[in-house]
């Protein structure tokens, strides 16, 4: 017959496998403690950070708006652009000719100018001709001058040998006084006329090189060289005159084609990014001068403008840095306040068309905020839309 156990011993054993569970237990007691209580920190925290953020109530995308009107009366020929259309730097938004009247007026002085740059093309043409000539008879008269100077060197020559011998006939009594005399007149004489002449081959050689380096129908060359011309004087005074005269005329021409031309063509095409905001005439509409023809934002030149709670913008100052949170996008892009107005009384944005608050009959402030530059760009022109500001 077995002995029957204890009842020590069995309470022994229970009491040591409460022990064990209670060991198990009581760490992950404690670990749910402290994360319940790191839960309401991390939600007293965030709830305060909300209610001490500073968040407009409304914010929009907006921008100077730029009139274009028509400085010309005439007939749209193109609108390649519509309203709510993007459009590029440099792109053709809007194209005018003009009416019947300034195109007239446009072709009439071409023809004037046109005719008066032949007249002056065949002046030009005889002003090269008789550079020419006069050309060919510089050339020619330096020619017989050099023979002249060869000739009168001659007889300097012969002349100077005849003077040395007479006076050695003179010492030898010979001959006279008087035939050396003579003799030696002649000589000086001719050594006199020697040296004007090489003077004078001199000056029609440096006319002549002037000549040939002078372009083509330089007006100086030959106007220099006339004075030896004598059947050409005349009408070289007469080329060169009216030439003088064409030229003032048209200057005045030229003048008057470009006030023509800007009379009767207008094309818009703007040097910035842009957006037409409204669009008020179609292709074949007639327009007027000074009628507005569209209207339309540069895309460079986008700003935030807002709406806080006046209470809210007391310690606000001109250049605070703000963040602007854009709608479908994760982060912010940086912005600068750059002027406050007060919200009663102030039309706003309503007066660009681009976006309009909600009435609202507490006080409110208008915070207007300046975009970066890398962030207009990279934004893509989102004029009107709703953005969130946070100070």
């Amino acid at each position: 017959m077995k002995p029957l156990p204890s009842v020590s011993g069995d309470l022994r054993s229970r009491a040591q496998q409460l022990a064990k569970k209670l060991q198990t237990q009581l760490p992950e007691q404690r670990w749910r403690r402290w994360a319940g209580a790191g839960l309401l920190l991390l939600v007293v925290v965030t709830g305060s950070t909300l209610m001490l953020r500073k968040r407009s109530i409304e914010a929009y995308v907006t921008a100077d708006v730029i009139t274009i009107e028509s400085p010309i009366d005439g007939v749209v020929s193109k609108e390649e652009i519509t309203a709510g259309q993007l459009f590029k730097p440099g792109e053709t938004v809007i194209a005018i000719n003009a009416a019947r009247d300034n195109a007239e007026q446009l072709a009439e002085k071409e023809q004037e100018l046109s005719d008066l740059e032949a007249e002056m093309s065949t002046l030009k043409e005889e002003l090269r001709t008789y550079e020419t000539i006069n050309l060919k008879r510089l050339q020619a008269d330096v020619g017989q001058q050099e023979r002249t100077l060869k000739d009168l060197e001659a007889q300097l020559k012969r002349y100077s040998e005849q003077t040395s011998n007479y006076e050695r006939l003179v010492k030898a009594g010979a001959i006279s006084d008087d035939r050396l005399l003579e003799a030696r007149s002649m000589r000086d004489s001719l050594r006199q006329r020697v040296n004007n002449q090489v003077q004078l081959i001199s000056q029609l050689k440096v006319e002549l090189e002037a000549t040939q380096a002078s372009p083509r129908g330089g007006l100086g060359a030959i106007s220099s060289s006339s004075r030896r011309m004598e059947m050409m004087e005349v009408q070289l005074v007469r080329i060169l005159s009216r030439t003088k005269e064409l030229q003032k005329q048209q200057l005045v021409l030229e003048r008057q084609l470009k006030t023509a031309q800007a009379q009767a063509h207008f094309t818009y095409r703007p040097r910035f990014p842009g957006v037409v905001l409204t669009s008020r005439y179609s292709v074949g509409d007639e327009v007027t001068d000074g009628s507005t023809l569209l209207s339309v934002v540069n895309c460079n030149d986008l700003r935030v403008e807002a709406l806080f709670e006046a209470s809210k913008v007391k310690d606000l100052h001109i250049g605070q840095k703000v963040r602007i949170r854009w709608p479908r996008q994760w982060g912010t892009t940086p912005g600068a306040i750059v002027s406050f107005r007060g919200e009663q009384g102030v039309n706003g944005l309503e007066t660009s068309g681009v976006a309009k608050f909600r009435p609202a009959h507490a006080d409110r402030t208008r915070v207007l905020i300046s975009i970066p530059r890398s962030a207009q760009n990279s934004q893509e022109c989102r004029l009107g839309e709703r953005v969130s500001i946070d100070i």
